[in-house]
């Protein structure tokens, strides 16, 4: 089973999220939210209601002008950061591919961790299943799932929690409705990045090659040589799948970055991953 290199952690030591975040509701926790809670940071005052806790009386406002007011303080949440990572046979099919995606994920993890999120993973294989982050971080993932991601992600909706901010790991070339796939990926989250991993081949694939291409659903099995016409059919598709994730994530208010596995986590998170707000320099 493929895992994350150390090197990769440790690059979650000098890096930290800069992804907007905007955690809308939580249990208490470490961070202030823009509600009302039971922290220690005063914010305003009101009239006093019944029922109100007698222990947050503004007594000094009470003596000056003879009104029941409350204090309020800002309510606390517990930051939270949830790594979906597609578990595909379709992220396998290139060694560098898989090993970007495990890197990605582990440097976000421990990036997060460093900050005082909790931060759990949803692995996107047959079924939706969370995992305990240090779990991960240890024994990594098999990508041998067949699952369709829209369909996964479906199933995965249950799982995850309202506010949270939400990190999907994918190559997002199974077939699926960028639309659709954004909106469930939105709804009820306190921040949203899509972060698409390819292979090189993905990006630029070889012209009058001899090729096999297996299903990473179904198996199956096709021969084929990529001339021109097929390439340029496939690079017309790919560009429109990645327009549509992109004017989709721009929609929501989310993020959307495209890494290519030619390169290493590090050269992507002086590149592409700063460029897009995704990170910066701790």
């Amino acid at each position: 089973m493929p895992a994350p290199r150390a090197e990769a952690l440790a690059l979650g030591e000098v890096w930290r999220l800069a992804l907007g975040y905007d955690p809308r509701r939580g249990p208490a926790g470490e961070r202030l939210s823009r509600g009302t809670g039971s922290s220690l940071e005063f914010q305003d005052r009101r009239d006093y209601a019944a029922g109100d806790d007698v222990r947050h009386l503004d007594w000094r406002a009470l003596a000056r002008t003879d009104t029941m007011l409350v204090r309020q303080y800002r309510e606390e949440v517990l930051p939270q950061l949830e790594l979906l990572v597609d578990a595909s046979h379709s992220m396998a099919v290139d060694g560098a591919k898989a090993g970007l995606a495990l890197d990605l994920a582990a440097t976000l993890a421990s990036a997060a961790r460093a900050e005082g999120f909790r931060t759990s993973v949803v692995l996107l294989g047959e079924h939706a299943e969370r995992v305990d982050s240090h779990v991960f971080l240890a024994h990594g993932v098999d990508f041998e799932a067949g699952s369709g991601l829209a369909e996964v992600l479906r199933q995965a909706g249950g799982l995850l929690r309202a506010g949270s901010l939400r990190v999907c790991v994918s190559d997002f070339l199974s077939p699926h409705d960028p639309a659709v796939l954004v909106r469930g990926l939105a709804r009820g989250s306190g921040g949203l990045a899509l972060l698409q991993v390819l292979a090189h081949a993905d990006l630029e694939p070889p012209e009058d090659a001899a090729l096999r291409l297996t299903d990473a659903e179904s198996g199956e099995e096709l021969d084929l040589v990529l001339d021109g016409r097929i390439r340029g059919r496939y690079l017309d598709r790919f560009e429109r799948l990645v327009e549509g994730l992109r004017s989709e994530c721009l929609r929501h208010g989310a993020t959307f970055a495209q890494l290519d596995a030619a390169e290493g986590i590090d050269e992507h998170l002086r590149g592409v991953l700063s460029d897009e707000g995704v990170v910066l320099p701790a």
